[in-house]
């Protein structure tokens, strides 16, 4: 298998907007786990553009989150790692339209939306934040597109580092899966579980940081 090569170097801009993304994945990343470990005592639905998809346990909307999660694999990996640089622009577009124009199509279709979080007793009132953030994301996705194209290309090859951190972010995935499987519901094993899935939402975009290194200017 060829080994991937970074052509931009690391930088603050890419990473901070990569974190930040955490937030929007983890409403992939959460539900995926969920749903596969907790089976049938864990219920998860979302609007989409005005269609509903919704499942207890694994049924067939369930499935809807597979693309997502490669899509976001794919949106982390293209930051770095892919050399049409229009391909990267289009994930960022996506990534957008994905989070900030789904909730705003919703909005003004619905009225305003509120995100449930049972475990954790969280229950925030989407409209009221959404414009500012989408307004914020849109302003990053635009700065970020401006920097890459005044960063120099460079060779930066995937590195046991960048694997390193993979299996460390997904290591307590056993531990999740029993504690999912086997704790009460919306008990303390749950919660412990919940906050686990939502640390690694965060974190696995810092396993497409490429090594950093010096940049002669010529």
């Amino acid at each position: 298998m060829k080994t991937p090569i970074a052509v931009r170097p690391n930088n603050a801009l890419f990473n901070s907007l990569m974190i930040f993304s955490g937030l929007t994945f983890m409403l992939v990343w959460l539900p995926l786990l969920r749903c596969l470990f907790d089976g049938k005592t864990y219920s998860w639905g979302q609007n989409y553009f005005g269609i509903f998809f919704n499942s207890t346990g694994i049924e067939a909307g369930y499935f809807i989150l597979i693309p997502f999660l490669i899509l976001y694999l794919f949106y982390f990996y293209s930051f770095y790692w892919v050399r049409n640089r229009t391909i990267f622009y289009i994930m960022l577009a996506w990534f957008w339209m994905h989070n900030f124009g789904n909730l705003i199509y919703d909005i003004i279709k619905n009225g305003d939306t509120e995100f449930h979080g049972d475990t954790l007793d969280v229950h925030i009132s989407i409209s009221s934040i959404v414009i500012p953030l989408s307004v914020i994301a849109l302003i990053w996705v635009v700065a970020v597109i401006l920097k890459d194209r005044k960063l120099p290309e460079v060779s930066i090859p995937w590195s046991r580092s960048n694997t390193r951190k993979a299996l460390i972010i997904l290591s307590p995935l056993p531990i999740q899966a029993i504690m999912y499987a086997t704790g009460e519901a919306h008990g303390l094993t749950d919660e412990i579980s919940v906050v686990i899935t939502i640390i690694q939402s965060f974190l696995l975009a810092i396993v497409f940081f490429p090594k950093k290194i010096k940049i002669i200017n010529a």
